[in-house]
């Protein structure tokens, strides 16, 4: 086959056309010719935010930014079974994650999901502008051990601190570590918070929740 380069090229040729039969045809075939699926996530990750960016300058519309969700969905749905992070049979522990209220992005927050159940991990996903008190709920129900929480802009930091509070209040924080991330976190906000640990990349907070495992 031509270089996965070339070939993502055609992919994300097909991702703007916004015809799914066509593009997930594409994927299957990317696929199946063996290409490498971290790096076709990433293709997909660079489709999403370029969308991204033409909504945010007005080229495209609502509409294109709900079928471009749709279709980042129905194909990491298809790569997520060829991912291999860890060794596919040990279960690593339970994370909770969400967008704070106050945001409602998803994109990083989805991906490292994908990621985190590739690596063995089984995740809760409470999607996008959560309460501080969903979190806790969710730590309750299903002794997760690791929370994360991803934000995009600022106004979700308030709420970031409360969650924190929270699971003090409610004798939970000793055993639960805090991972956030998002263009809008620093280490700096993790500490104000008292978050355990914080990162804007994926991979390395697969690392991170890893090493929290003791994997």
């Amino acid at each position: 086959m031509a270089s996965d380069k070339d070939a993502f090229d055609v992919f994300q040729e097909k991702f703007f056309s916004f015809h799914l039969d066509s593009i997930t045809k594409e994927a299957e075939r990317l696929l199946e010719s063996g290409c490498l699926p971290h790096d076709f996530l990433r293709a997909c990750q660079q489709c999403m935010e370029e969308v991204g960016k033409k909504f945010e300058a007005g080229d495209y519309y609502l509409p294109e930014l709900v079928m471009a969700g749709e279709i980042f969905k129905q194909i990491s749905s298809m790569i997520k079974p060829h991912l291999k992070l860890g060794d596919g049979q040990r279960n690593l522990g339970t994370i909770v994650i969400g967008t704070p209220k106050g945001d409602i992005h998803a994109l990083g927050k989805d991906i490292f999901c994908i990621l985190a159940e590739a690596a063995g991990f089984t995740v809760y996903n409470l999607g996008e502008d959560v309460p501080p008190e969903s979190f806790i709920d969710k730590v309750k129900a299903t002794g997760a051990t690791i929370l994360g929480m991803s934000a995009l802009i600022t106004t979700a930091y308030p709420y970031m601190a409360q969650v924190v509070e929270l699971l003090k209040e409610n004798g939970l924080r000793e055993g639960v570590k805090v991972i956030i991330g998002g263009g809008a976190t620093s280490k700096d906000l993790a500490e104000k918070i008292g978050a355990d640990a914080q990162t804007w990349d994926g991979y390395e907070g697969i690392r991170i929740i890893q090493s929290f495992a003791g994997a």
